[in-house]
Parts: C-alpha cells; structure tokens; sequence
C-alpha cells in the first residue's frame, strides 16, 4: 500500500474541508520561490539570512529584543536598516514571533510572498512557503493586522486577529479566510513538548509534519503497526524518527524537505 501525506495547513482538520470542496489539492506544484523572496526586498537595504535546518528549530534573538523561532526549512531576512530605520522580515517558511515592543510605536511586519503580518507588541506564528500557495498565520498574544501580500482583483479587505484566532490563504485560488483553533496547542509547539497519545502510525505522520514542516511519504503497509504512545521533548526529526520507525522495522531518508519511510 502506497500512502503519501501532503499536508498544506498547520490544522488539518481545515486542511482535510478545504480538500473536501476543492479548494486546495494535497501535491504541490514546484515554483521559483527565490525569485518570489527576492521580488520582497527593499532596495535601500542589504539583509542577514537566518535558515532554520531540516528537524530542527533556529531561535533567533533580533536588536529589539524580538524573539523569532524557525522551524526547519525556514528563512528569515532581517534588513540592515533593523529596527531603526524598520522592522520588516522577510519570511520564507515558518516561524513563532514574539514581537519586543517599540517605543517610537514603528509597526512590526513579517512579510512573505502570500501574507503581511502587521503588529504591535503581540505574539504570533506564520508558515508560507513560497514554493507552496497556501498560508496561515495563528494569533497567539495581543492583536495582528493580516493582510494579502499581493494585489487580489476580489477582495483585499485585511483581518484583524485575537488570540484563538488564525487565517487561512492560498494564493492560487486568491483565499484568505478567518477560523478559529485552540491556542494550547501553539503553546505546546513552542514548549518543544512533542507528545502521541494511542495515534495509528499515519496520524503519527501528519503530526510530524505539521510540527517539523517537512512532508512524508510512506512506501510502505503500515496497517498492522499497533498505535503509538509516546513523548518528546526538544528533540530532532531525526531523533524522533529513530524512535519511532526503526523499532518497527522500517527505514527512512530525509532529503531537501522530504521524508521517506520504507
């Protein structure tokens, strides 16, 4: 049995009705995401690239004192004019921002090629790929302003966020919707408390997906591998892989965002 898990959104249970009404589909097409970054940069500045690897998380502390945690895959610009001159990054991936507050009240902005996040004060988590069309941005702490990066010929009405609150986009098909979720389980995200509680092995999957921001394809009958419980804290893709396939007998390879497992 072949089984491939292609998850767009961090909920997926969003990710599994907007598949439903065919509003996304699971495969992804390929598409020049250096040329979508670079077309976000401003001229007047050079910028310091910070990159999340593969399984693992990147915390990065800005001259502001604004925190930024990368998830693997992920990129961050951070302009030389930064925070003085402005507090716009550049956003390729995903990543959790706790925004320091500014006294001369210059709006904290995180820009990818789908989303602009504008906030003040405030704690939030982004992932967009460029080489992805969908998008979400999730309000932990205090108040965002969310809007379309590009120019959308139907509706560039921005969103106002408030904790438990999030957005869903996909530029292909120009959506950005606002939905709920259940803000403990960022919080848990960011604690790095990685936990499966009686999951079968493809629910196991997903989840690592989400939490890594990698894909998974698994090339393998997997039916009779009983449920797992488990508990992680802080560890690596890999780390987590090691504990969780090897013992059953399958092999995996990691490559360039993809896992398979065989």
């Amino acid at each position: 049995m072949l089984s491939k898990i292609r998850m767009q959104y961090n909920a997926p249970l969003i990710c599994l009705l907007l598949i439903a009404v065919g509003l996304i589909q699971c495969k992804e097409p390929a598409r020049p995401a250096n040329n979508l970054v670079a077309g976000l940069q401003d001229s007047r500045f050079t910028y310091t690239i910070f990159e999340g690897q593969l399984g693992q998380r990147k915390r990065v502390v800005l001259a502001d004192s604004s925190i930024v945690m990368l998830n693997g895959g992920s990129r961050l610009l951070v302009p030389a004019g930064y925070p003085q001159q402005t507090r716009e990054l550049i956003l390729d991936g995903e990543g959790y921002f706790d925004a320091a507050f500014n006294g001369n009240a210059q709006p904290f902005i995180v820009k990818t090629d789908k989303l602009t996040v504008t906030a003040l004060g405030t704690a939030f988590r982004v992932r967009s790929f460029a080489a992805q069309p969908g998008a979400t941005a999730y309000l932990l702490n205090g108040k965002v302003r969310v809007a379309k990066t590009y120019h959308s010929d139907t509706d560039n009405q921005p969103e106002i966020l408030e904790r438990g609150q999030m957005v869903l986009a996909n530029k292909e098909i120009d959506l950005m919707e606002k939905e709920t979720y259940e803000p403990a389980e960022l919080e848990t995200w960011l604690q790095g408390d990685l936990q499966f509680r009686d999951q079968p092995f493809m629910t196991a999957m997903r989840q690592l997906e989400d939490w890594y921001a990698v894909t998974i394809t698994v090339n393998t009958d997997v039916s009779a591998i009983q449920n797992i419980s488990a508990s992680f804290k802080d560890k690596t893709l890999q780390q987590v892989l090691d504990a969780l396939v090897k013992p059953k007998g399958l092999d995996y390879k990691i490559k360039d965002g993809e896992v398979e497992i065989k």
